[in-house]
């Protein structure tokens, strides 16, 4: 009787083991399995990978059914990690080897997205940041005890990190990104000289392929084309937008803070103590290889939106050439020859630009220059010059015709002493050949003209 009541409590304890041992995982759950009994001798970290007694690292699947029975087993459930679309996850192991002193980011460990965490554990994965990201619009089982994942949902105020850091990278057309690593051997010395290209790291999206391959810090050679989506890890690397398409830049009035050409004001010059105020506008692009150096030269903005360094370059080299050039140029001229050649000094002025700009591999386009406004005397004064100008060519031109004048009634005269001399006067032969002598030197006096001569053009209005 004894007998027969153990064994039906064996079966009874058996059949509750078995109805309360399958357990399935809810909907957009992860489970977390903690094994009450087992041996730590072959388990190095705190998370179990051999089975042994403690928090284990692999998960439970949702919507998965698993036989653990309650009495060796407690499991938790947690939500599912959500990367929203558009947007990045970056992950910090929380067990696992330790990370060189000399790095940042620690090496990449092929784990499924990081919801194989004993093979991240088995393969040497290392405690701090991760190289890889999760891309958004997806959901990930990942153990939250063996890593905290950090997406723009739940970003706070972690790890120095701002929402537009976990942000998809958009280059739009007319544009370039500039990417800086932070990670990486370090830059060249010479400031002119970016960090080269590396192989297949994908647009910077596969950061350890890069160091691996041996990647420098700093602005790389290498940029992102317009019209992509990139997803990089802020811990490795920033981009920075640089405008490639055709900039429009005028020394005028305010601007908007936001505007290149922030900077660039009215030009004024003083020539003879006459204060000359003039707007001048200069197209200029910046190719997409121009770009990495003039972001090392002239720094990055924390937007990434590269205003900052375009706005330096433009203040710095295209406002200092034009600057300095006015300078000069009014030490040299007199005030009317500067306000009546103005076209030989917008065309001075874009030479110098293009050369300035050469040398940053920039392309300058065409330049124009006018005067504001000009000074009642002064404008007497221009107007009075071009006055005489125009009469001197006018007199010029009467000159010439008089000069023409005068000489081919000299070669009718000649042709007529020469028919003369002839001793024929009587005869009709020496009167034709002295008018073909005639015709042939008038023709040939004619070609030797300047052309606006003789073909009686640009005669001075009346």
């Amino acid at each position: 009787m004894v007998i027969v009541s153990v064994i039906v409590a064996v079966v009874a304890l058996a059949l509750v083991v078995v109805l309360t041992g399958f357990r399935t995982v809810p909907t957009g759950k992860v489970g977390v399995v903690y094994k009450r009994f087992g041996g730590l001798k072959n388990e190095i970290y705190p998370l179990r990978v051999h089975g042994g007694q403690g928090v284990q690292a692999a998960t439970l699947r949702a919507d998965h059914r698993y036989f653990l029975p309650p009495l060796l087993y407690r499991v938790q459930y947690v939500e599912r990690t959500v990367v929203p679309t558009g947007t990045i996850g970056v992950v910090i192991a929380k067990v696992g080897a330790v990370i060189p002193v000399d790095r940042t980011l620690c090496e990449h460990v092929e784990c499924d997205y990081f919801q194989d965490g004993p093979r991240f554990l088995r393969e040497g994965g290392q405690m701090g940041k991760q190289p890889m990201v999760l891309p958004g619009g997806a959901s990930y089982d990942i153990n939250p005890a063996l890593f905290e994942v950090i997406t723009a949902e739940t970003l706070g105020e972690k790890y120095g990190l701002v929402r537009s850091d976990l942000m998809d990278v958009s280059v739009p057309e007319g544009a370039t990104g500039v990417v800086i690593a932070k990670e990486g051997a370090a830059p060249d010395a010479n400031d002119n000289v970016v960090g080269p290209v590396v192989a297949g790291h994908s647009s910077f999206q596969r950061p350890w392929v890069f160091l691996d391959n041996g990647g420098r810090r700093g602005a790389q050679a290498e940029t992102l084309p317009p019209g992509g989506v990139y997803r990089i890890n802020p811990w490795f690397a920033r981009v920075v937008i640089i405008p490639t398409r055709e900039l429009m830049l005028e020394w005028a009035g305010r601007k908007r803070a936001e505007c290149f050409d922030t900077a660039l004001d009215e030009i004024v010059v003083d020539v003879e103590g006459y204060r000359l105020r003039f707007t001048m506008a200069q197209i200029i692009r910046i190719p997409a290889e121009a770009a990495p150096r003039l972001v090392r030269r002239f720094g990055q903005d924390s937007d990434g939106t590269g205003l900052g360094p375009v706005q330096r370059f433009v203040e710095r080299v295209l406002g200092g050439t034009v600057e300095s050039y006015f300078s000069s140029c009014a030490a040299e001229r007199e005030v009317l020859e500067f306000v009546s050649g103005l076209n030989e000094v917008r065309m001075e002025v874009q030479e110098r630009v293009a050369e300035a700009l050469e040398e940053w591999g920039v392309q300058a386009g065409r330049c124009s220059l006018s005067i504001i406004e000009l000074d009642e005397e002064l404008d007497a004064r221009r107007r009075d010059k071009a006055g005489v100008r125009d009469k001197q060519q006018t007199l010029l031109y009467e000159l010439k015709n008089a000069e023409l004048e005068q000489r081919i009634q000299y070669l009718r005269i000649e042709t007529e002493r020469a028919w003369v001399d002839s001793g024929m006067a009587n005869g009709a032969l020496p009167l034709v050949a002295g008018s073909q002598m005639n015709s042939q030197t008038l023709a040939d006096f004619l070609r030797d003209l300047p052309p606006e001569l003789a073909s009686g053009e640009d005669e001075p209005a009346e």
